[in-house]
């Protein structure tokens, strides 16, 4: 959705053939929670006889959040939305789950960091750990304590809401855009009164769409299989889930009417939305919904 939460990558137009190794598609939702962590502040305030639920972005994360990914990249604009929305993402996500009645239990969630932090710790010994923690702070700028009690912590609330989901799957097929989108609706005040305290543009048309490159290994009415890493000889006698496999990446889209004029062993590019993909059922490889256009490379 971690996520998944993230996420997927741009793709220039057709300057870049050679596909990369990593897979970044299969790991959507994993990579969405090791990069991020949600926080879902809900006080109840008494409004007469109504109870209203009042949002708050946890602002200790952002901060750690932003920090350590500026060590890499340095600070910009995209950046900083990049993060916001990475929380928003999973924030939403934690919420639309619980709305399917996921209960969230923090006792556990607090036994759980504990005993692998107590774990961590308990590898070193007293002098090490001192330097260590030291090392630490010089480094990266927070310590080891902030990351098991901030970001770690929201990771595992996010991680126990997904294995809930796993465990009672449901025929709900929103999309993650549909829920952030809501999301956004619903805090619109907070988020923008967020969004200017930490200097956040709104770039969100700028993150709407993706594109992605790759070889046509299969049309199935209104489906497109794409694949990168392999060509048409590499999978012409393997079956469709061992043609998978063998990819260095692979990627469903749904384009929700026929397409005649996409063609099997094609090369084309598809410009789609990141986040069009079905909380309540995260296949693997991943299948986005919403295509906003397709080309063919041409020789």
């Amino acid at each position: 959705m971690n996520n998944e939460k993230s996420v997927t990558r741009d793709i220039s137009s057709g300057k870049e053939r050679k596909p990369k190794r990593k897979k970044i598609f299969a790991l959507i939702v994993t990579a969405i929670v090791l990069a991020v962590a949600i926080f879902l502040a809900f006080n109840l305030v008494q409004d007469g006889s109504v109870t209203k639920k009042v949002y708050a972005v946890d602002e200790t994360l952002y901060d750690l959040l932003l920090k350590n990914e500026q060590l890499d990249q340095g600070d910009s604009d995209e950046l900083r939305y990049r993060i916001f929305q990475g929380i928003l993402e999973i924030d939403s996500t934690m919420a639309f789950i619980g709305s399917l009645g996921y209960e969230e239990d923090l006792d556990e969630i607090d036994t759980i960091i504990n005993e692998q932090r107590q774990t961590f710790y308990e590898e070193f010994t007293e002098v090490q750990l001192k330097e260590l923690k030291q090392t630490q702070v010089d480094n990266f700028g927070y310590t080891y304590d902030q990351y098991f009690e901030v970001m770690h912590t929201h990771t595992q609330r996010y991680t126990n809401a997904l294995n809930w989901l796993e465990r009672n799957p449901s025929e709900n097929e929103t999309t993650q855009r549909q829920v952030l989108d809501r999301f956004i609706k619903e805090n619109q005040q907070v988020l923008t009164e967020f969004m200017e305290k930490k200097s956040i543009p709104n770039l969100a048309e700028q993150f709407r769409s993706r594109k992605f490159d790759g070889v046509v290994a299969s049309v199935d009415k209104d489906q497109v299989l794409l694949v990168q890493g392999l060509e048409p000889n590499e999978y012409v006698n393997l079956s469709e889930e061992e043609t998978i496999a063998a990819a260095y990446e692979s990627v469903w889209f749904n384009f929700n009417e026929p397409i005649d004029d996409i063609k099997p062993d094609t090369h084309i590019e598809i410009t789609f939305d990141p986040l069009s993909y079905t909380i309540t059922n995260q296949e693997r490889p991943p299948r986005f919904h919403d295509v906003y256009e397709w080309n063919e490379f041409t020789q």
